[in-house]
């Protein structure tokens, strides 16, 4: 606890000194150094650190069993920057995230050359797209069934990213990473995670991803593939993701897992109000196995969830920061008894900073 108050004092006082806002995407927010081969000359300014948050608030209400809770979803705090040319670094928690603190990213990152990068430390695994948004930029409330069961990856590992911008913009990446989680780094493994994903765009708005991983978070191996569509055309953002696993013990059926949505932003451009948006998804997944041992010693196979999100979205403002409003209505379809298939209605805050 006492670590924890340290970090926030020092967080407080170093806003002081802030030198410029964090940009409005993923890709931007994570830092990056000189893109060209020569080493320029720094100077104090270039050397100031780059500080984020990210608020999200919600009350939710279960509209079968007429329950209801307020949830601190995630309070995000971290600092990124440069120290040369070629070097920069980030450090990102979670204070509230699950009811405990938790590591988001904390790494440092080698950049020798225009487009190619190095990082060792503790991050997501780069597979699948909505996986690698940050809660800021979610277009629902709740992950789809495709992220939450399968691909909330993060652990300690290293990461080779090469980035090409000409003709064809593609960008490749390779990880390796431990499987024991951020407690366990510090013990020697066998075996180790797998990662490679790759993004093309072959024309304005379009963007193919390919992904493959091989995950074992315990004793199972499992494997999984997946592509991602995303197209952009103005205001209406179209997203498709198709994810197939398949595991070493061949006793346990192959899982299937889809997302498809719809997300159409009108823009306002008043003082008081930047955008409102619809959106519509359907996602999906067949019996899956997380690859964890329960209590007894078993595998727990969950059962076939489908579920139909509608959701409105209202934004005051979208840069330099965000804060906004949204509201989902959240069906399930085809129930079984497992906790959490009732249908929910969700109000939420963002703020972001």
């Amino acid at each position: 606890m006492n670590r924890l108050l340290q970090l926030i004092v020092l967080f407080s006082c170093c806003f002081t000194m802030l030198y410029a806002q964090p940009n409005d995407s993923i890709a931007q927010l994570s830092p990056t150094a000189a893109d060209t081969t020569k080493v320029k000359k720094f100077n104090k300014r270039d050397l100031i650190p780059h500080f984020t948050a990210t608020i999200l608030g919600r009350y939710e209400f279960n509209t079968e069993l007429y329950t209801h809770h307020f949830e601190l979803r995630h309070t995000r705090i971290g600092v990124y920057g440069n120290v040369h040319p070629m070097f920069s670094y980030m450090a990102l928690v979670d204070l509230t995230y699950g009811g405990k603190f938790s590591p988001v990213a904390i790494f440092a990152k080698f950049m020798p050359v225009k487009g190619l990068s190095f990082l060792i430390g503790y991050d997501k695994m780069p597979f699948s797209n909505e996986n690698l948004l940050s809660p800021y930029m979610y277009y629902f409330s709740d992950k789809s069934f495709l992220t939450q069961k399968i691909t909330a990856w993060s652990d300690v590992g290293g990461v080779v990213s090469y980035k090409w911008d000409k003709v064809v913009p593609f960008e490749i990446k390779a990880g390796i990473f431990n499987s024991g989680g951020f407690d366990k780094q510090m013990h020697f493994q066998k075996a180790l995670n797998y990662v490679a994903r790759g993004t093309f765009n072959f024309f304005k708005g379009f963007e193919l991803s390919l992904n493959y991983a091989a995950v074992k978070p315990e004793a199972l191996r499992m494997h999984n593939l997946d592509a991602g569509l995303a197209y952009n055309f103005k205001g209406l953002h179209l997203d498709a993701e198709y994810i197939y696993k398949w595991y070493d013990n061949w006793d346990f059926a192959s899982t299937h897992a889809l997302q498809c949505f719809a997300y159409y932003t009108f823009k306002i451009n008043k003082i008081w109000l930047d955008n409102v948006a619809l959106a519509l998804r359907y996602d999906a997944i067949s019996p899956n196995c997380n690859g964890k041992l329960n209590e007894n010693g078993e595998y727990t196979i969950e059962p076939t969830r489908q579920r139909i999100t509608a959701g409105f979205t209202m934004m005051f403002i979208e840069r330099p920061c965000r804060a906004g409003i949204r509201l989902n209505y959240e069906k399930n379809f085809f129930h079984n008894d497992f906790e959490g298939n009732e249908d929910r209605l969700i109000l939420e805050l963002i703020v972001h900073y």
